[in-house]
């Protein structure tokens, strides 16, 4: 139900947004109109009032003020004279020939109203007569709209409020479309959330959503048979691993102490003693991934239990290496563990049996995988947030195949066999970090691990 509630919400709030956007979008764009039409108006440097008052009386007449020059006064202007009171001209400048003659108070009166012959015109009544300023032909246009006081008062109080009224009655209309919405698919929600929760669904098919009702109802049987038939195939998976493993157990223990016995029984030949060490060899390794196959299932189906203590890193890897440093494949391997000062000091939560069996599949990986003894260097550090373990060898490298298999999301069907490296990105991501694996630097294998930090 909640993902509808926020489905619809987003809905009317994009709704509302369109509408406001829409709004201030008008009112740019009205605004842009103006600044244009501002841009487009004749630019002038003085108002037509200001240079009425700045002519002064002379000797010789009339004249424009001596703060300017009378091309600086009229920057933008077409020409201008001043009329007595009879309608003569007293002064002009720039005067176009047609207009040099005197005026009837009739022909004031029109030329008041903004045009004289065809020049846009701004009159001014001084002390010294009528102040009149022309404009170029066609520079400027001007309508008048007539309207009663009471008609433009009622549009000011009446606008604002209507288009609020506008905006609140479609937001209310939203809201209870969304809410008799919510309502209708309150069903299909409440079947969808039993869904992801693995419930069964049964829901009702009345009303619209029935046919969408129905088919959950459906789909909610088909998953839940699946699932049953997934837990059955995974819990008689787990058993059957389990219960090889314990099988495979007792015989193969027999088999590791006979072969341990003949490997020291010194009236033995040597050829068959060798022998005795191969068979010990093997047997080990049998138990190894015996272990791994057992361990790679628990993870998988989440029936490890992790058994978290707060460790420092520097003497908890000093410990796990040492313990290889006494297993018998110890001895085709020089290790070697360089921490550095901070890493040292890391405190991990971390899980201390399953972090030894990752940091002893990388070293037996290093080991088995290499026909001559190499040199391995496990290195600790800490990035950040994370601590990095990084175990590289000088062997022969991980093969292609192995590197594809690792990195793939999906293991491939004729993937190689790499079980022990599996275990390791199992364990990394139990902990909640990360193993990536990659070549040495100039030749060998190389294994990162990261690792929360505490």
């Amino acid at each position: 139900m909640k993902t509808f509630v926020r489905l619809i919400r987003r809905y009317v709030l994009a709704a509302v947004g369109i509408v406001l956007l829409l709004l201030f979008s008008g009112v740019a764009v009205l605004g842009w109109l103006g600044w244009q039409e501002g841009c487009s108006l004749p630019q002038r440097e003085y108002s037509s009032g200001e240079i009425a008052d700045s002519m002064v009386e002379t000797a010789e007449g009339l004249a424009f003020g001596a703060e300017r020059t009378p091309q600086e006064w009229m920057n933008g202007y077409e020409w201008a004279m001043v009329l007595d009171d009879v309608g003569n001209i007293r002064w002009s400048y720039g005067l176009p020939q047609e207009l040099n003659h005197a005026y009837t108070p009739g022909d004031i009166a029109k030329f008041s109203r903004w045009y004289l012959a065809d020049y846009p015109v701004f009159c001014w009544t001084e002390p010294y007569g009528l102040f009149v300023i022309g404009l170029p032909k066609g520079s400027l246009w001007k309508y008048s709209i007539y309207s009663s006081p009471d008609f433009a008062l009622s549009i000011v109080r009446v606008l604002p409020a209507a288009a609020l009224g506008m905006l609140l009655l479609g937001l209310v209309l939203c809201f209870w479309l969304s809410w008799r919405g919510a309502k209708r698919l309150e069903t299909v929600a409440n079947g969808l959330e039993a869904l992801a929760q693995g419930q069964t669904v049964r829901l009702s098919t009345d009303g619209f959503a029935g046919e969408l009702a129905e088919k959950l109802n459906r789909t909610g049987a088909q998953l839940q048979a699946k699932n049953e038939m997934l837990s059955r195939r995974d819990n008689a998976r787990t058993q059957w691993i389990a219960g090889v493993s314990h099988d495979v157990r007792t015989p193969l223990a027999l088999i590791l102490g006979w072969a341990e016995q003949l490997e020291q029984d010194a009236l033995l030949p040597d050829s068959s003693r060798q022998k005795a060490t191969g068979i010990r060899t093997q047997c080990e390794k049998l138990r190894t991934l015996i272990d791994d196959l057992n361990l790679t299932s628990k993870l998988e189906y989440g029936a490890q239990p992790l058994r978290r203590k707060d460790l420092r890193a520097g003497p908890l890897f000093r410990q796990l290496v040492a313990q290889f440093c006494e297993s018998p494949l110890a001895e085709r391997c020089e290790i070697t563990l360089e921490q550095e000062e901070p890493a040292e000091q890391t405190v991990l939560s971390v899980d201390e049996a399953l972090l030894a069996r990752l940091l002893e599949n990388l070293m037996n990986n290093s080991v088995r995988h290499n026909p001559k003894p190499v040199n391995i260097t496990v290195h600790t550090r800490q990035v950040g947030e994370r601590f990095c373990l990084t175990v590289a060898d000088d062997g022969i490298g991980y093969p292609a195949a192995v590197l594809v298999a690792l990195n793939a999301a999906e293991p491939a069907e004729n993937a190689p066999h790499i079980l022990g490296l599996y275990v390791v990105q199992q364990i990394a991501a139990a902990h909640g970090g990360t193993a990536v694996f990659g070549q040495n630097t100039p030749c060998g294998a190389k294994a990162t691990v990261w690792l929360p930090v505490k």
